[in-house]
């Protein structure tokens, strides 16, 4: 495939505009992308011409963050800057599609459309281990094999050399390694390093698939499946020994194993589980649950926001019993202090029967048709004076009601082809009374007489 050249010629201000509003995502509620906003095109004009005389280096920067993760594993995270963002952005916007053309998808993170729990069986984690697991009988061994720090192992010089492969304009080889490195390390945190990892993996992900056709990695994790022992134990060393003399980079202490898909796998949070002596046709072939201290945190936990977390976990897992149990735990007077929905004319619900002989005033009022178009049925949003132990407090109660009560579905719709719906409301003065049917008082041409 031809590479990628002439890029700095071809650049314009619009290239620059494209990734700035790509860099506002998830942040549009910060300070500097409201400041950003407001001279808009000014900014975006400093920055293109900062690109084209090299002063852009100027304007890189980026802030210190510590993160814990639940299992007390501590990242040190570089923040970029908004301008740092936006020109990480506009060279995530020159150089994604053409990656995405050599991409094999033996990595599957941090890619449109693809994920742990993609709805794309092919580009999703689990659909794609629960098919080793369930219909591939043909393999009995996998490996399981994790690189050692990998973001801290990559350097310039590798980036540099996989890029080559499918960019030749040196400006832009130059401009994505300056713009992705800080003191020549790959910072964690920041919205192309992903990319840079995918990028120098890419020679790495054809490597694999011609050892194993069922080949999964997710960032720095690798799963591969095999027929035979001998076959992973092979491919266990030879992914080691490209890695090193290719990458520079280790595989983590430990993390490279080889067992049976009879034990079952932890991978990426997930555990796999395969039931032995099944066809490929038949039922009961396997299982996936969530990793055990998932669950522990799970069950104890007491915070709405934290559930939700953990339910989007634990949906995609065969965890139902736990997920109902946990869901039963929760009190309902407690959500319901926090949680609060609107619905249209949401009041207290009143029998009709209950407001004959009344006098209400309606404020508003909902119709609904059936397949055949027809009107069938009517909801009411009523006033009416509250009154305790005898006398009126000067207050409105709101109560509503609804049904196919045809009397007053059609007079409604009478008073609205005549004077429209806005002109009718509020409709005071209005008593209800059961005469065939619920009608409004003295709106229907009764009968009083039978003329002979």
């Amino acid at each position: 495939m031809k590479r990628l050249d002439n890029i700095n010629i071809n650049l314009s201000i619009s290239d620059m505009q494209s990734a700035a509003y790509r860099a506002f995502r998830g942040h549009s509620s910060k300070r500097d992308v409201k400041s950003f906003k407001q001279d808009f095109d000014n900014r975006c004009m400093r920055l293109f011409l900062a690109l084209k005389d090299g002063s852009w280096k100027d304007r890189i920067s980026y802030r210190s963050l510590v993160k814990a993760n639940n299992n007390g594993k501590v990242r040190h995270i570089l923040c970029p800057s908004l301008d740092t963002r936006i020109y990480q952005h506009l060279l995530l916007n020159l150089l994604e599609e053409h990656y995405s053309r050599k991409d094999n998808l033996n990595g599957l993170n941090c890619k449109p459309t693809c994920g742990i729990t993609s709805s794309i069986p092919s580009h999703s984690i689990i659909r794609r281990l629960k098919h080793i697991y369930y219909d591939r009988r043909d393999l009995h061994y996998c490996l399981v094999i994790d690189q050692r720090k990998c973001y801290e192992h990559i350097t310039p010089k590798a980036f540099r050399k996989a890029l080559k492969h499918i960019v030749a304009d040196h400006w832009l080889i130059d401009f994505a390694v300056d713009v992705c490195f800080v003191d020549g390390k790959l910072p964690i945190g920041t919205p192309a390093s992903p990319f840079v990892h995918h990028v120098v993996m890419l020679e790495f992900d054809y490597f694999v698939k011609s050892l194993s056709s069922a080949s999964v990695r997710y960032a720095d994790d690798n799963f591969l499946a095999f027929a035979t022992k001998e076959e992973a134990q092979m491919a266990k060393w030879r992914i080691k020994n490209w890695w090193w003399y290719r990458l520079g980079m280790r595989a983590k202490r430990g993390s490279a194993q080889v067992r049976p898909l009879s034990v079952p796998c932890d991978f990426c949070g997930y555990v796999f589980h395969r039931n032995q002596d099944r066809t490929v046709c038949g039922h009961d072939k396997g299982y996936v649950s969530v990793r055990k201290a998932t669950l522990r945190r799970a069950r104890k936990c007491r915070s709405d926001k934290s559930w939700t977390s953990y339910y989007g976990l634990m949906k995609h897992a065969d965890n139902y019993a736990l997920m109902r149990y946990i869901e039963n735990k929760m009190k309902l007077p407690a959500l319901t202090q926090k949680i609060r929905i609107d619905r249209k004319m949401d009041a207290r619900h009143v029998e009709i029967k209950d407001l004959l002989g009344m006098s209400i005033t309606i404020y508003d009022y909902e119709l609904r048709y059936n397949s055949q178009r027809e009107v069938n049925w009517i909801k009411c949003l009523v006033g009416m004076e509250e009154v305790v132990d005898g006398e009126r407090t000067g207050k409105i109660l709101a109560r509503e009601f609804h049904g196919n009560y045809q009397g007053i579905i059609q007079f409604m719709m009478a008073c609205e082809r005549e004077y429209g719906k806005q002109a009718v409301l509020p409709l005071e003065e209005v008593e209800i009374e059961n005469q065939c049917g619920y009608i409004f008082k003295n709106s229907t041409n009764q009968l009083t007489y039978i003329e002979t």
